[in-house]
């Protein structure tokens, strides 16, 4: 048996191959061949590229992160006692980006959580602030309850709180008196007029008190005849009112003797004591 030799034609063709151009290339000149890939050389497949699975963006929470507060005006300071006053608020909610929106609901206090407001806001998918705006209108009182504390108080979608604010500074306050009188008339001249004539003359007091008085009654009487008649009268003035008017009249027919009308005049008696200058229309009938 040793001196046969294998007849076989394929182990022939794979001996001579790798003895003329060695084991790569003949491995590579089977490939194109229905010849099996005796030598074992690996058959690479296409790699396919990596694919990422795609994601759902997930919405920020919507929440009110902050809330700031300012009042206009911002002080009060040299304003008078007792007269009106009106303030705008204005609030600003603060929401984390990419929200998808919603309702902020809160109450809102102008004197400091004594009584409350409720009040809600929507807020856009995305928008990161949402302004309120709310108005108070009052009396500047000389005890200073009024502008009180305002502060916002968030409810939902989270709590949340403003900062407190109040106008700065504080009213003035004056004293309850009578400073001085005016006085007019009308008609201011009878000059010209028949005696006789039936007439209606006006007289006018104002009285003027200081800014930031806390209001009261005048008391007081008036004349037309130089004093000679004296009824009594009174006015009331509101906090802070700077000034008041009282008017009276005299009718009748202008005597020949030129005694009316006569001159008009007011005394205080309360809160103080003040005389007015005397008023009378000028000039005489004929």
């Amino acid at each position: 048996r040793d001196n046969k030799t294998f007849k076989s034609p394929l182990l022939g063709i794979i001996l001579l191959c790798l003895t003329v151009f060695g084991v790569s290339a003949c491995a590579s000149s089977n490939s194109g061949s229905n010849t099996p890939n005796i030598l074992g050389s690996p058959t690479l497949s296409p790699t396919k590229a990596a694919t990422t699975p795609a994601t759902t963006p997930t919405s920020t929470p919507f929440k009110v992160t902050s809330v700031d507060l300012t009042v206009s005006p911002n002080s009060i300071a040299g304003k008078a006692c007792g007269t009106p006053a009106s303030f705008t608020y204005t609030a600003t909610f603060h929401i984390p980006a990419g929200t998808p929106g919603g309702t902020i609901n809160f109450e809102y206090t102008l004197n400091n959580g004594r009584s409350s407001t409720p009040a809600s806001v929507s807020v856009a998918s995305g928008a990161t602030t949402k302004v309120y705006t709310f108005n108070s209108s009052g009396t500047l009182y000389a005890d200073h309850t009024y502008p009180g504390i305002a502060e916002i108080l968030v409810n939902s979608p989270n709590s949340a709180t403003s900062p407190q604010v109040k106008p700065s500074g504080s009213c003035l306050e004056g004293a309850f008196t009578v400073t001085s009188i005016d006085m007019a008339v009308n008609p201011t001249s009878i000059a010209g007029i028949a005696c006789g004539t039936q007439e209606t003359v006006t007289y006018t007091a104002t009285f003027h008190l200081p800014a930031g008085n806390p209001g009261g009654t005048i008391q007081f009487v008036y004349t037309y005849n130089n004093g000679r008649g004296s009824p009594a009268a009174s006015v009331t003035v509101s906090p802070g009112q700077t000034s008041v008017t009282y008017s009276y009249q005299w009718s009748g027919q202008l005597p020949a003797d030129h005694t009316y009308p006569g001159p008009g005049a007011v005394i205080t008696s309360s809160p103080n004591v003040v005389n007015s200058p005397f008023a009378t229309p000028s000039g005489q009938c004929s």
